[in-house]
């Protein structure tokens, strides 16, 4: 019986849940395992009718993904870095774009009996393939611990180069339809997108923010910020600006504004959950989509034009960082070396390159050699860049070795053991083990035990950062404890649905101000020094 597309719409969340299980026992990126099942999917001839659209990715899945990403950058992170991301995400995307596109045309003109690709072609393809998605390399930095201005530059810079990539692609697909191409217009075409789109996000964002100031729900809040994601996308794309642009400024707005000034804490926690929750579904489904959709491509008769296009991504990418880093070293920090190798590495491409390139015009002339190449480029990044990204951070020295790794094992070590002499009692108990034995085995434990609590206390002394951080994890474990409590009370008849909201609604003070303070004085570890 054939699916309905309920049901393997249904069969995609199953799948993402299982693979995001899969993935917490083994140490592969979430977001690669996805694409992996789904390449496997697409070959089986799986789920054949959930097929990646423009219309689905531009319409319902990028305005949440974008909203979520923006909603979650501090605003003041984002001015510390604000140059060296304005670098990378503007002239960056106009080197990437252009090299790639030389390399490509050049490349095409060299090979014997190839297509006859256009510098119209060309840039169409330098542009795609500018856009960044590192969604599965920033994972892997905040599981290593990997310094935060490294991270949130990657991060910064692919939120802003999406938006870029986006608009310049429509500037030079109607250069391409049109023929004529004056480059004063087209640069006032994309300053009038790009300054538009951010503009009517942000007036949104402040709209917005008046209208929650006057409500105390969080369902209803929660429903505003969603109204907020799609309207700025549709508004901006009505009146023909950048509708990525207005969404990241209206999520900025909403992320570092509208939380403060016009939401509880009860609220800011529900809906920071909500999105948190949207952008990984959202995320689930389009990668496993992603791998799906390869499907549709036959790689092997044109792997000479593969080749060219993973060869030319590549070149335009290293020059896009390399050439701007010194920039930044002068305008802003020094990017050391290493930080440079893991920015071009780290250019993972992902949903838009490929959204962008099933947008190409129906009639436009090589439109199946073009998505392949796109494809192509998009399952490299993915499959062996980012696969690579954890040996290269180890090599460039940047996953941090510090007494909190020797902390954690001490402490992992004395969990174990707890567990082990959980068990022994109970074989004893049992009779499964003489007493004999049992006085043999229980000292062992024991001597083992206090040894690593002798470690433990040791390495805490040096280590204060990894003692305030279980502080506060025990800290907030608690209180979450408490807020079962007091539901638990109210289904119990212990107590009134108003009590247990004014009663919630106290112990969320007290969990925002822990993470507040959190956020305000994090331990020291030596990352403003970078």
């Amino acid at each position: 019986m054939e699916l309905g597309i309920e049901a393997q719409a249904l069969w995609l969340l199953i799948i993402a849940a299982a693979v995001a299980m899969f993935t917490k026992y083994f140490r592969l990126p979430y977001t690669i395992a996805l694409v992996l099942v789904g390449i496997v999917m697409g070959a089986l001839d799986l789920l054949p009718h959930m097929l990646l659209t423009p219309e689905l990715v531009f319409h319902i899945f990028l305005p949440i993904l974008l909203f979520e990403a923006a909603f979650n950058i501090d605003i003041l992170d984002l001015q510390k870095s604000a140059r060296s991301i304005a670098i990378l995400a503007l002239p960056g995307v106009l080197l990437a774009a252009t090299v790639t596109a030389i390399v490509i045309y050049f490349g095409f003109r060299l090979w014997q009996g190839g297509p006859d690709l256009t510098w119209g072609h060309a840039l169409l393809f330098g542009t795609i393939v500018a856009a960044t998605d590192p969604i599965s390399v920033l994972a892997l930095f905040r599981e290593l611990g990997v310094i935060r201005r490294l991270s949130l530059i990657i991060e910064g810079e692919s939120l802003f180069n999406d938006g870029v990539a986006v608009v310049l692609f429509g500037v030079i697909v109607a250069m391409v339809q049109g023929g004529d191409f004056s480059l004063l217009s087209a640069v006032r075409q994309f300053v009038v997108s790009v300054v538009g789109g951010g503009g009517i996000g942000v007036l949104l964002g402040l709209a917005m923010a008046k209208i929650m100031s006057l409500v105390d729900d969080h369902l209803i809040e929660i429903t505003l910020t969603t109204i907020l994601a799609f309207s700025a996308y549709l508004l901006a794309e009505h009146l023909h600006v950048s509708g990525v642009i207005a969404v990241i400024g209206a999520g900025i707005m909403t992320g570092n504004y509208s939380t403060k000034l016009a939401m509880s804490p009860t609220t800011r926690i529900s809906v920071s959950d909500f999105w948190e929750y949207a952008g990984f579904a959202v995320n689930s489904v389009l990668f496993v989509m992603i791998g799906i959709e390869v499907k549709i491509v036959d790689f092997a008769p044109l792997w000479v034009a593969v080749l060219l296009a993973v060869a030319a991504m590549i070149c335009g990418r290293a020059v896009a960082v390399f050439v701007t880093a010194p920039i930044i070293g002068m305008v802003d920090k020094v990017l050391p070396g290493s930080w440079q190798g893991v920015l071009f590495w780290g250019g993972i491409r992902g949903a838009i390159c490929m959204v962008l390139a099933l947008s190409l015009p129906r009639d436009l002339a090589l439109r199946q050699l073009m998505i392949t190449m796109i494809f192509a480029v998009v399952i490299f990044t993915l499959l062996v860049q980012g696969l690579s990204m954890r040996t290269l951070l180890k090599k460039l020295g940047l996953i941090p070795i510090t007494p909190l790794d020797t902390y954690e094992e001490r402490k992992g070590e004395i969990y174990a053991l707890g567990r082990a002499r959980l068990e022994l009692e109970q074989m004893h108990n049992r009779g499964a083990l003489s007493q004999r034995n049992y006085e043999i085995l229980a000292p062992r434990l024991q001597d083992r035990l206090k040894d690593l609590k002798v470690d433990l206390h040791e390495v805490a002394a040096i280590e204060q950062k990894a003692v305030a951080e279980e502080l506060h994890r025990a800290e907030e474990r608690l209180l979450h404890a408490e807020k079962d409590g007091i539901r638990e009370a109210y289904l119990s008849g212990i107590i009134s649905e108003r009590v247990m909201k004014k009663l919630l609604s106290s112990v969320d003070d007290r969990l925002f101000s822990l993470e507040t303070a959190a956020e305000e004085h994090p331990a020291p570890n030596g990352e403003e020094n970078q």
